[in-house]
């Protein structure tokens, strides 16, 4: 009989981002992402190097890098909302003095998938 975590890795969905209607989406849950919440995922998913710094991802929404103190904030609402779908998974993690980096596989909806580990 198989234990739990190999039912759990056999089952792992890839999530898919859909951008024209901002949701994030795997086999069984949706997340409803605000605007700046999806270019946020838009933009962590689509940086070459595997971590995006806070300045990229204050500029890809539009802001100064210097002036804007709302990114964190918005982190912490999107992660937030990611666990409560998710079963406490994390969406992202924080790399200590160089940004952010997805945790989850994630792949834009009609797009091949981008395996992280």
């Amino acid at each position: 009989m198989a234990n739990f975590a190999e039912i759990s890795l056999q089952y792992a969905q890839c999530w898919k981002l859909d951008l024209n209607n901002r949701i994030l989406f795997d086999g069984a849950n949706q997340i409803h992402l605000t605007n700046i919440e999806s270019i946020i995922v838009k933009n962590m998913l689509l940086k070459e190097e595997r971590v995006i710094s806070r300045a990229e991802l204050i500029s890809s929404i539009g802001k100064e890098p210097d002036l804007y103190r709302g990114l964190e904030m918005c982190l912490s609402r999107l992660q937030i909302k990611f666990k409560k779908s998710a079963g406490g998974r994390r969406l992202f993690r924080a790399v200590r003095n160089r940004g952010y980096c997805l945790t989850q596989p994630i792949q834009i909806d009609g797009a091949p998938s981008r395996e992280f580990t």
